[in-house]
């Protein structure tokens, strides 16, 4: 219902907007690729239209949104779009994926270089994106791990989320003599970059800060023990016979009741709600951590702007979809957390949380955590997701006791640096 109601109020102002007079100028385009579909997709068009029919129509600039597909495809096009001049769009919308790759691409135009003001955006949302001292990108989309559970259940069985991966473990137990798993799921870069680098406070996946400070050079994870760590916490749960590893149709399977509890980015949460709503009433707390001494919180993931421009008009739309009203907007409708820490002390965002607590999550666990736990930035960083999973899987079904497991991600990775350092190092 709140949804509905924002989306009418946004629809109306539009509208408004334009039956209200404008200067006749020629008007100078602006144009991003995104990967925003579905109910994101229709959040950022209404975005782009307010800019457009606003702001937008007073200083003569439009808006040309462009679905590229997934975030991966973004980052595909903007290389291979780099190579020939004026392909390159003026902004991109890329995750922590695009990392390594922009922080050495001579056509990338940092924030430094447009002069924009960052003073008002969360240190989190700027560490995420931030190599050596250059801000790489806006933050624009910050989401948070969120462990996501059947509270209708849970309540049931007088089990409460758990906090540390033993206590999954225990929970896990509870739910033998019932049909539901206690837990589905296989961890992947997502979720390894919050269970490792929230170990002793503050850990890493790789060196130079998961490549913030530098190109990464060898794996952390394989030699400081967190992974080996995870394995042996994590296999205890699987042991339990309650945790499917699998990461197939999760989503559908938790709202079918399949399973009890799923982890999951809080950009999911509007469209969980949604699938709940009349199933089961919905539980969200923060991912459990592997052990009481992971004190680190959750590292921001999500996604940010990328400029290939250095015009006013370019800057003028980053400043636009890093106002505290757009902030605001995107951050109701989605499910994503304002990057702005003013967005936090204004009534409509406080009255939002109000009425709908679950949203409120996210951002305190964010707020809460260590600022230079960052996302990882790796070279071949799909193939890295993936090798995660199976590493995990062959793990847990016997197929390699934990020190291998551990050898095996550790080669994996170091592999991967290894053949970028030969192709790009000289």
């Amino acid at each position: 219902m709140k949804r509905m109601t924002l989306l009418l109020f946004m629809a109306l102002s539009i509208s408004l907007l334009f039956s209200s007079p404008s200067k006749e100028r020629e008007e100078k385009r602006v144009t991003i690729w995104h990967s925003n579909s579905g109910e994101l997709g229709e959040a950022f068009e209404l975005l782009v239209d307010e800019f457009n029919n606003g702001e937008g129509r007073e200083k003569g600039i439009m808006i040309d949104p462009i679905y590229q597909g997934k975030a991966n495809d973004v980052l595909t096009k903007v290389k291979a779009s780099s190579l020939v001049e004026g392909n390159l769009p003026d902004i991109a919308q890329m995750d922590a994926t695009s990392g390594m790759d922009m922080a050495h691409a001579d056509y990338l135009v940092t924030l430094e270089e447009l002069s924009f003001d960052t003073s008002n955006l969360l240190p989190q949302a700027l560490s995420a994106f931030s190599s050596v001292g250059r801000t790489l990108a806006l933050p624009f989309a910050g989401s948070a791990l969120l462990y996501y559970y059947n509270k209708t259940l849970f309540d049931s069985l007088g089990a409460l989320p758990p906090k540390t991966m033993d206590e999954a473990r225990e929970s896990a137990l509870l739910f033998r003599e019932i049909e539901p798993s206690f837990f589905m799921g296989v961890p992947a870069t997502l979720e390894m970059t919050t269970f490792i680098g929230a170990q002793n406070g503050l850990s890493y996946i790789a060196d130079n800060s998961n490549g913030h400070d530098g190109i990464p050079t060898m794996p952390l994870l394989t030699r400081e023990g967190t992974y080996k760590n995870f394995l042996k916490k994590w296999k205890a749960i699987y042991d339990s016979g309650e945790l499917i590893s699998s990461s197939s149709n999760v989503r559908d399977e938790f709202i079918a009741n399949k399973t009890a509890s799923i982890l999951a980015s809080s950009s999911n949460l509007s469209a969980i709600e949604r699938m709940a709503d009349g199933v089961f009433e919905l539980g969200i707390a923060p991912p459990f951590a592997v052990d009481e001494k992971a004190t680190g919180g959750t590292a921001l993931s999500g996604s940010a702007l990328f400029s290939f421009s250095d015009t006013p008009e370019t800057k003028a739309v980053l400043e636009y979809f890093a106002s505290k009203e757009a902030q605001l907007k995107w951050a109701m409708m989605t499910g994503y957390i304002p990057l702005r820490e003013d967005v936090y002390e204004m009534d409509e965002y406080k009255s939002f949380l109000s009425d709908n607590p679950l949203y409120s999550v996210a951002g305190e666990l964010i707020l809460s955590s260590n600022e230079k736990l960052s996302n990882v930035w790796l070279p071949s960083a799909y193939q890295i997701y993936y090798a995660f999973q199976e590493n995990i899987n062959d793990c847990l079904v016997g197929k390699y006791a934990i020190d291998e497991a551990n050898e095996r991600m550790d080669a994996i990775i170091m592999e991967a640096l290894k053949s970028y350092a030969e192709q790009n190092i000289d």
